[in-house]
């Protein structure tokens, strides 16, 4: 449930307004998760820092990447699972602040989106969403690589501050162009949809559901050898998707676990077996 958090968070606002912090980067080993989308034909972007406030509230507070997958990381393992299973099934789930005016700015069907957060130090971990499901695992030189990039990205994002383009501020957002270099989320160099051209295409469009992945070295160096990765899931398999949507009070970012569907095969079996009881009742009824 969402409703202490929002009434909490609602009060300190309407007492202090937002504060002015810094997201927390991926050198510290817990990190935050951002939300970034661009427009590389208008040269915009828009980064947000997750807020709190859309946290389950089996997270706890100042939720990063331990917060949902723990803090084993090692050579021989990593945590891949949710540590707790949200009871709806919704991990995240907020407006997106002033997401609207950014795609006022821009050509929304030319938008691409991902969410992200990256570890840099001693074995790297990145948590990210993907366009589709990795056929191989990256090299740890691309995994650290990617995570240094993540790194840089938010980085230069803090550095903005309150300067023209956007503002960051605690769990809070930024609206960026492409002369913003680094903090532009739609730089091909070091973020846009790849991670610099060093890790899986991570973006989707407005209207896509992203399966989330783990990502992550075997080593604290470079090295040509493999990495790893794995789906995203709760304790019991449930994978996790992130998406946005459209609502009253404007886009939304959620995160949750998906509902498994269902495969034509499995209603064909399903339809098959109905047919099947109905024929033996009707025999029945004859008899």
């Amino acid at each position: 449930m969402f409703n202490t958090k929002l009434l909490a968070a609602a009060l300190a606002l309407g007492l202090s307004g937002m504060a002015s912090a810094s997201i927390t980067g991926g050198s510290t080993g817990n990190t935050e998760f951002v939300f970034s989308a661009f427009d590389s034909a208008a040269g915009k972007g828009y980064s947000y820092d997750l807020s709190d406030l859309g946290w389950d509230d089996v997270y706890g507070t100042n939720v990063r990447m331990n917060s949902l997958i723990g803090s084993t990381n090692t050579a021989s393992l990593i945590g891949t699972t949710l540590v707790v299973k949200p009871a709806n099934g919704v991990l995240f789930d907020l407006a997106l602040p002033s997401f609207g005016d950014f795609l006022g700015n821009v050509s929304p069907a030319a938008v691409k989106w991902n969410l992200i957060s990256a570890e840099t130090s001693g074995i790297k971990r990145i948590v990210q969403t993907v366009s589709q499901a990795p056929a191989a695992a990256l090299t740890n030189t691309q995994v650290i690589n990617g995570a240094n990039f993540v790194d840089q990205y938010t980085g230069a994002l803090n550095s903005k501050g309150t300067n023209v383009g956007g503002v960051v501020t605690d769990d809070g957002f930024a609206l960026t162009v492409a002369a913003d270099g680094t903090a532009y989320a739609g730089n091909v160099a070091t973020f846009g949809s790849n991670l610099g051209g060093s890790g899986y295409t991570n973006t989707g469009s407005l209207s896509d559901k992203l399966n989330m992945y783990v990502v992550s070295s075997t080593t604290s160096t470079a090295s040509t050898a493999a990495g790893r990765f794995a789906a995203l899931t709760s304790a019991t398999g449930q994978q996790v998707a992130a998406k946005v949507y459209s609502a009253a009070d404007g886009y939304h970012l959620q995160v949750a676990l998906v509902t498994a569907v269902p495969e034509p095969e499995t209603y064909a079996m399903l339809l098959a077996g109905l047919g099947m009881l109905g024929f033996v009742a009707r025999r029945n009824r004859r008899a």
